[in-house]
């Protein structure tokens, strides 16, 4: 279960990803592009310029939802531009979150709650990750969570954008945190169906090729 729908028909994400193919950007081009625009949008971030940095955000993250259209538009999907993609993503998030301690652990405006917040969120986004990519070394497909990529990029956005961080900081760090526990019971769970059955593959849309674009989004 996810908190919004991650995938557009197949139809669209392949015309989507041939038009996008014909300017000449690769897939590879087109997450460094989104990586990029990621760290300018934690630039800005740094130095309080919020309604910026949510703009740049949201533009940057466009670019990386195409990569996988273009991809399998191209014939040019390969295992390292799937690594290449994730480690990105998780760059990502690491930089835009660092980007807001930077602006809140300045002594004039230090907010000890906010750097907290802060802390907690990164240690739920790593985890949300890191879970399901360790249930993956054992044949279980985690791909859904309340709080993926997208919603945490959403949600992220909206706060730069209207400025308001610290409620969207308390969001993230609950909700993050909370979707880590529900992919950890999920694949307890399945590792308990592994016993007596085939590999469990949660049905739901989080697959990095799975998001509105057919990019990569996922967790």
């Amino acid at each position: 279960m996810s908190l919004l729908p991650h995938s557009i028909s197949t139809d669209i994400s392949e015309r989507l990803g041939r038009a996008v193919a014909r300017t000449g950007l690769t897939p590879n081009a087109l997450t460094l592009i989104g990586l990029l625009g990621m760290g300018g949008a934690a630039t800005f971030a740094a130095y309080g310029m919020f309604w910026q940095a949510g703009v740049v955000m949201l533009v940057a993250a466009f670019f990386d939802l195409l990569d996988g259209s273009v991809a399998r538009a191209t014939n040019k999907a390969s295992d390292w531009g799937a690594v290449f993609d994730a480690v990105s993503d998780r760059l990502a998030d690491f930089a835009l979150l660092f980007g807001l301690l930077i602006w809140y652990s300045a002594a004039e405006r230090f907010d000890r709650t906010a750097i907290v917040l802060i802390g907690i969120a990164l240690f739920g986004s790593m985890m949300v990750s890191y879970t399901r990519s360790k249930a993956g070394e054992f044949g279980v497909s985690i791909r859904s969570g309340l709080g993926t990529r997208l919603e945490r990029v959403l949600i992220l956005a909206i706060g730069l954008l209207s400025s308001q961080i610290l409620p969207v900081l308390w969001l993230l760090a609950v909700l993050t945190n909370l979707t880590a526990f529900q992919r950890w019971f999920i694949t307890w769970r399945a590792m308990r169906a592994l016993e007596t059955g085939p590999p469990v593959i949660d049905e739901d849309d989080d697959e990095p090729t799975a998001s509105p674009f057919g990019g990569t989004v996922g967790d």
